[in-house]
This record gives C-alpha cells, structure tokens and sequence, in this order.
C-alpha cells in the first residue's frame, strides 16, 4: 500500500480512535495504516471543536458562561470517552509512584486511579474550565474549536522525538512511520487552522502547545525510557489546556486577534 492510500485509509481510523464514534464493524488494521493515521489527529480535534461550538451557541441562550463551560469540559471528556482523561491519570500515577521503571510501567498498566491521578484530572480541567470562562465571542469561539485541534496534533511532535517506553509493537511502528508524509501533513493542518482562527498568534500558541506537551513526554521520558499511550492522552489535556491559557493571556494584551470566526 501507498504512502498516499495509507493517508487515505487513516482518516476513518484516526476518528475511530479519537470518538467512541464507530464508522464500520470493527477491523484489524496494519501498523503502518494506523501510524498514517495519527496525522489526521488535529483534524478530527477541528471536528470536535467545531462541534462544541455549535454546542457552546446553543447552551448560551440558556445558561450563563460559567455552567456552559463546565458542559462543554464535560461534552469534551465524553467526545474521547474519557481516554485522555484516564491517561492524565495513569501518567500522574506512575510518575509520582517509588520504584523503578518497570514498577512504574505496571502501575499505569493496572489502571486504578490513585491520589495522583485523581489530583491531576481535577487539576486539568479546573484549568481547562477556568480558561474557557476568561474568554469572550469572538476570542471564545475561535479557542473552543482551536483547543482540541493542538491538543491532538501534540501527539505527532512526540511520537515523532521520542521512542516508546516499550520496544516493538503499535508504538514502534507509530513512530517509524510519521515520517516523511504523516507528521508535516498533520502539522500542516494544525497550523492552517491556527492561522485561520487567530492569524500569525495562532502560530505562536501552536508552539506554546507543542512545547507543553514535550515537557510532559520529556519528564515521562526520564522516568520511564520511553513514552506510552497514556502519555500521549496526558499530552493532548495539557496541549489542549495550556492552548486555552495562552489564548487568554495573549487576548489580555491585545496580542492575539479572531480570524475566520471574529
């Protein structure tokens, strides 16, 4: 199969594996298809967005700012049926646990949510909540639907600078194969939807994004060799939250201006 047809292919994957949503009877997909697939991330974040704008609109006819952000925290946590959530959790868990690397592994494997883990899900979307309640139309509507586009697209710079904590597998194959078409292609859309929402400072959060969501792997990195798939869903919370922060403190200064939805 063509690099090309892999692109192709990916796309029902990759909004598969993001939504509890299914397009087809369940399949058995080649490594190198699902690899393909991560680069069409931040383009099913833009359809999450998109869809909770729509949501966003709808509810402020009805209930102030404050409750129709905490929906939309909670709408979003049900769009990835809680799967970065739960890797907020794993992340935090095995991070904060005393042991080597391997007792770490199989904390994050096991899947029971201790204190750290409790801790940082509440501290994720406290801030991802907090945020959304500082931002005003038109700001507001451009970083609901840029949020989970970058929060996505973080996984392709860190499957693509560090190896998996576990050799071999889906993890390996994901980041042999984001090169060459898959990582530019999906940075390529996260950035044209940056660009289209809030001009040139769409650019500049997109690297803010990305630089948060390297720190996260980097810090698992450290402890663990490696990243895994919690870390990523941890990556993408963060990217995702640290997107909306750096919305509002870039807003607060004039230094940021709506685009296609201002």
């Amino acid at each position: 199969m063509s690099a090309i047809r892999r692109a192709i292919t990916g796309l029902p994957i990759a909004f598969e594996f993001l939504t509890p949503l299914r397009l087809r009877r369940v399949e058995q997909h080649d490594d190198r298809v699902f690899a393909a697939a991560v680069g069409w991330y931040p383009a099913i974040g833009l359809l999450i967005g998109l869809a909770l704008l729509a949501l966003d609109r709808a509810l402020s006819e009805l209930l102030p700012v404050a409750p129709t952000s905490a929906l939309l925290i909670a709408a979003l946590a049900l769009a990835s049926g809680g799967l970065h959530l739960d890797g907020v959790a794993d992340t935090a868990d095995g991070l904060a646990v005393q042991g080597d690397r391997d007792r770490r592994l199989e904390v994050m494997r096991d899947g029971t949510t201790g204190p750290a883990g409790v801790m940082a899900v509440v501290l994720v979307l406290l801030v991802g909540w907090s945020a959304l309640v500082s931002l005003e139309d038109p700001v507001r509507s451009g970083a609901i639907v840029l949020g989970p586009a970058l929060g996505r697209w973080a996984v392709i710079p860190l499957v693509a600078t560090f190896a998996p904590a576990r050799a071999g597998g889906l993890g390996q194959a994901i980041h042999q194969g984001v090169w060459p078409l898959t990582a530019p292609f999906g940075t390529a859309i996260a950035a044209a939807a940056a660009v289209a929402l809030f001009g040139v400072g769409g650019l500049v959060v997109l690297l803010v994004a990305g630089g948060a969501a390297l720190v996260v792997a980097a810090a698992a990195t450290r402890l663990l060799r490696g990243v895994t798939g919690d870390v990523f869903g941890a990556a993408i919370e963060i990217a995702q939250a640290v997107t909306w922060l750096s919305i509002v403190a870039a807003d607060q200064r004039g230094w940021i201006e709506p685009g296609l939805l201002g």
